[in-house]
């Protein structure tokens, strides 16, 4: 059985905090990282038959990537966050739903990432970018998504759980008969 004992100190990087944390499981004891980083959300806009994604340029490859809008929940609710990113970054509202959680990497973060579903999407606004955030806005036709992630043009991986998650709640919304 893990059983937590201490937490031996923690720095903070802004973005998130590295915590070393002091388990035992059955009768040994080491010291482990733990990262604690904010909750995020993923936002999969629906606008008739696309989806809204954004190419976003990321200092972590130095390259730019296809991916979801989505962000940082600084808000307690989950669903005000998620709207306030999809606006800021592409422009768009809608009928919002959470469809799924999940946790970006147990290994280290202590965080969850949530999935919400925004049905009906409609342009309300210009996006409102933040000083560092490059952004392009694209309409992606749901049909095109399976052929986008077979040729590697969808490679963030929390995109492509989120998408997934969709795929598993409403796999009548892609038309898998190109494959």
């Amino acid at each position: 059985m893990w059983v937590k004992r201490k937490l031996i100190g923690k720095q903070d990087y802004k973005i998130f905090k590295v915590m070393t944390t002091q388990f035992s499981y059955n009768s040994n004891t080491a010291e482990f990282y733990q990262i604690e980083a904010p909750h995020w959300i993923n936002i999969i806009a629906r606008c008739k038959d696309d989806i809204i994604m954004i190419h976003q340029y990321r200092i972590g490859i130095e390259d730019y990537s296809l991916e979801l809008p989505g962000g940082i929940i600084e808000e307690q609710d989950v669903i005000a966050a998620g709207m306030r990113e999809l606006e800021e970054e592409t422009g768009y509202t809608g009928t919002p739903e959470i469809i799924g959680t999940m946790h970006p990497n147990p290994a280290l973060f202590t965080n969850q990432l949530y999935t919400l579903y925004v049905k009906d999407a409609y342009y309300i606004a210009a996006n409102q970018l933040e000083t560092f955030e490059d952004i392009n806005v694209y309409h992606m036709p749901l049909s095109e998504i399976y052929r986008k992630i077979a040729h590697g043009k969808i490679t963030n991986a929390l995109t492509l759980a989120s998408l997934m998650q969709l795929i598993s709640r409403y796999p009548h919304l892609f038309d898998c008969s190109n494959e």
